[in-house]
């Protein structure tokens, strides 16, 4: 089963487009997608029970996702940049957003290969009352014969509880 390694992000970098996959020789073979899930592209956090304006801490989403790949004999090595950004509340008094995240690899037939969480923050310095962080994965994905990486997919969102994924559905309506 794939697993993932982490590198600490940065703040907002510059230039966060990747190429393409790259190889020794020929054209170059295809990644695997990098896409965020629907619902939880966007997070909405509230202090306390309120649903307010007053009661937000912070709003966040998944800003952009940036992907290269390197083939190696049966393998996909995949580096994967998860640019986040977020708005402060009236309600933060952390001048902070402490939030969790998810990277799913799924194959050809959406089958959930390996799924793991992670911890980040956005933190707001001074008067600032946006900001945003980029995290790096790196993922090694072993292939079957002759099968190429582009039959994958790796998903990114938001660690969200039931209320948070309620508010963004009813959101999205």
């Amino acid at each position: 089963m794939p697993g993932w390694g982490r590198a600490t992000g940065a703040l907002l970098l510059a230039g966060l487009a990747l190429a393409g996959c790259m190889q020794d020789a020929g054209p170059p073979l295809p990644c695997p997608r990098a896409v965020t899930v629907a619902d939880a592209a966007s997070l909405t956090r509230f202090d306390g029970t309120g649903r307010d304006l007053t009661d937000v801490l912070f709003e966040a989403e998944i800003a952009q996702i940036a992907s290269a790949c390197e083939y190696d004999e049966g393998v996909v090595d995949v580096t994967v940049q998860v640019q986040f950004v977020a708005q402060r509340g009236p309600a933060d008094q952390q001048r902070r957003g402490d939030f969790a995240y998810f990277v799913a690899i799924a194959d050809g037939e959406q089958t959930i290969l390996a799924r793991e969480s992670f911890d980040a923050m956005i933190e707001f310095p001074g008067n600032r009352t946006r900001a945003g962080v980029v995290e790096e994965l790196e993922q090694h994905i072993p292939l079957r014969a002759d099968e190429p990486g582009a039959g994958y997919v790796i998903y990114v969102g938001f660690e969200l509880t039931p209320d948070e994924l309620a508010y963004n559905r009813q959101r999205s309506r």
